[in-house]
């Protein structure tokens, strides 16, 4: 008589197998991005926050020095030259917006210290 060589072997549950495994693990990674995209936009908003807080003060002045116009208008020019398409949704353009908003707090930080 022949052997079953299959006998001993237990039959795959589908319910663990790979593909499963890996849906499930998919699932979870979507999640982390939306958690993850969410954290980051609030970031990247209350920076543009402060930055908007501190150019409306800048605004309820008289009379400003030259250096603060001058300081505003690179401002303005920093905000003005980001060149994105947004439909696309592409991380470059994310970055161009997270450089710039970083630039400009760092502006705004040194003009604080002065």
């Amino acid at each position: 008589m022949k052997k079953n060589h299959t006998a001993g072997r237990e039959k795959p549950n589908h319910g663990t197998s790979p593909a499963r495994s890996l849906i499930t693990d998919l699932v979870s990674l979507r999640r982390t991005l939306r958690r993850t995209g969410r954290a980051y936009l609030s970031r990247l908003e209350a920076e543009l926050d402060e930055v908007t807080a501190w150019a409306s003060e800048r605004a309820k002045e008289r009379d400003l020095p030259k250096s603060r116009i001058r300081d505003l208008g690179d401002m303005i020019t920093l905000v003005r030259k980001i060149d994105t398409k947004p439909l696309k949704g592409r991380r470059r353009d994310l970055k161009k917006i997270d450089a710039t908003v970083g630039d400009l707090r760092d502006l705004i930080a040194t003009k604080a210290s002065r």
